[in-house]
C-alpha cells in the first residue's frame, strides 16, 4: 500500500499524528541561594564574655633589677638590703654608729605587664574574629532566593489531505522567590544585628589590652590552645575557646545550587504539546465546518475523546473509575473557583450599587429640604 492509499484509510486525527513533525526546545536556568546565619548567633552569644575579659585583663608584675649608684636609687627594698649583704664590695663605708654607706645598691623597678599567654590568645582570637566576621558578612549580606527559568519553544507541522498546518509556541516560565531574611532575630533585622556586632568588635580594638599588645608585635597564638588554669576554669575564657574552635573548624552551611541545561525534549512534555496541537486542530476544524452536525456538544465530545485516548496512551493501567474520579475532582475544583469568582463579582457590584443608591438618596434629601 503506497503512502496515498495509506492516508486514505486514516481518519483526520490519525492522519494528523501520522504526518506530525514536531520539536520542543527547552532551556533551563536554575539558581538557588539559601544562607545560614548560625555564625552570627554564635558570635553574638560570645561577645559579652569577651567584653568581660577586656574590662578586667590579666596582668603580672615584672621586676627589673639594676645595680645603680646610691643617689640614683628610687627606693630601698628588702631585696636591696639582702643583695648588699651578699655583695660587700659595694659597701663604701661603715659609720661608727654602725650605719652602712654603700657606693651602689640594687634597684628594683616593678612594672605591670599584660603580655601573658591568655591575653595573647584573646588578641589573636579577636583578630581572627574580625576577619571571619567581615568575610561572612560579605558572603551572606544578600537575601536568600530561588530563580527558576524555563524557556520552551514548540514548533510543529503536519499535513491533512493536502492542507499544511503549522504552529509555533514560545513559553517563558520564570519563577523568582525572594525569601524573607532568615537572619532577623527577635525585634532586630539582620542589618541591625550586623551593625551592633561590628560596633562591639571594632570597640574591642580600642581597649587597653588590645592597644598594649598591638605594640609588642608578637607571633599570633596557634592551635592547639594551651590548657592553662585560666583557660580551663574561667567561664569567660572557656567561651572564648569555644568561639576559637568554631572559627577554626568552620564549614559553611549555606546552600547554593545552579543548573543550566539546553535540550530537545522527546518525552511526556513534548507529547502533551503534540496533543494540544491536535486538540486545537479538532476545535478549529469543527468551528469552521458547515456541517449541521457540528454542535457545541459534538466539539466537547471529540475533545474529551482525544483527552481520554491521550490519558490511556500515557498510562495503560488507567481504569474507568480512576478517569471518572479525576474528572469529578477537577469539575468540583472548577465549580468552587467559579463560585468564588461569582461571589467576588457580586460583592463588587453590590458595593458599587450601594454607593450609587446612597448618592441618589443624598440628592433626593437635598431637593426635599429645598422644597
Amino acid at each position: 500500500m503506497d503512502t496515498l492509499e495509506k492516508e486514505e484509510v486514516l481518519d483526520d486525527d490519525e492522519l494528523f499524528l501520522h504526518n506530525l513533525n514536531s520539536t520542543l526546545h527547552v532551556k533551563k536556568d536554575y539558581d538557588m541561594k539559601d544562607f545560614d546565619y548560625e555564625w552570627l548567633t554564635i558570635i553574638e552569644d560570645v561577645l559579652p564574655y569577651l567584653d568581660n575579659i577586656l574590662k578586667n585583663p590579666k596582668r603580672f608584675i615584672i621586676n627589673e633589677e639594676e645595680v645603680v649608684k646610691v643617689e640614683l636609687a628610687r627606693r630601698v627594698t628588702v631585696e636591696s638590703v639582702i643583695h648588699l649583704s651578699q655583695h660587700t664590695n659595694l659597701i663604701q663605708k661603715i659609720e661608727d654608729n654602725g650605719d652602712v654607706k654603700p657606693s651602689k645598691i640594687l634597684n628594683i623597678n616593678k612594672e605591670e605587664s599584660m603580655d601573658t599567654y591568655e591575653n595573647r590568645f584573646i588578641f589573636t582570637l579577636l583578630s581572627n574574629l574580625r576577619y571571619f566576621f567581615e568575610q561572612r558578612v560579605s558572603v551572606t549580606s544578600g537575601a536568600s532566593y530561588c530563580l527558576d527559568k524555563n524557556l520552551l519553544k514548540y514548533e510543529a507541522n503536519t499535513k491533512v489531505y493536502g492542507e499544511d498546518l503549522k504552529i509555533s509556541i514560545d513559553v517563558n516560565d520564570i519563577t523568582k522567590n525572594i525569601k524573607e531574611h532568615s537572619g532577623d532575630r527577635g525585634n532586630m533585622t539582620f542589618e541591625d544585628r550586623i551593625r551592633k556586632a561590628k560596633t562591639q568588635i571594632d570597640g574591642f580594638f580600642g581597649t587597653e589590652l588590645m592597644q598594649n599588645l598591638a605594640k609588642l608585635h608578637f607571633d599570633p597564638v596557634r592551635s592547639p590552645i594551651k590548657k592553662t588554669n585560666v583557660i580551663l576554669k574561667n567561664p569567660n575564657f572557656r567561651k572564648a575557646e569555644e568561639l576559637w574552635n568554631y572559627i577554626q573548624s568552620f564549614e559553611s552551611k549555606d546552600k547554593r545550587e545552579k543548573e543550566k541545561r539546553e535540550f530537545f525534549d522527546k518525552g511526556i512534555l513534548k507529547n502533551e504539546y503534540d496533543q494540544a496541537f491536535l486538540m486545537a486542530f479538532i476545535a478549529n476544524k469543527n468551528f469552521i465546518s458547515s456541517s449541521t452536525n457540528t454542535t457545541e456538544s459534538n466539539i466537547i465530545n471529540q475533545m474529551i475523546q482525544r483527552l481520554v485516548e491521550n490519558l490511556l496512551d500515557t498510562d495503560s493501567e488507567l481504569t474507568e473509575d480512576k478517569i471518572a474520579e479525576a474528572f469529578g475532582k477537577q469539575i468540583q475544583i472548577i465549580k468552587e473557583k467559579n463560585a468564588t469568582r461569582a461571589d467576588t463579582i457580586y460583592g463588587v457590584l453590590k458595593d458599587r450599587l450601594d454607593r450609587e443608591n446612597n448618592a441618589m438618596n443624598d440628592v433626593l434629601l437635598y431637593f426635599q429640604k429645598e422644597a
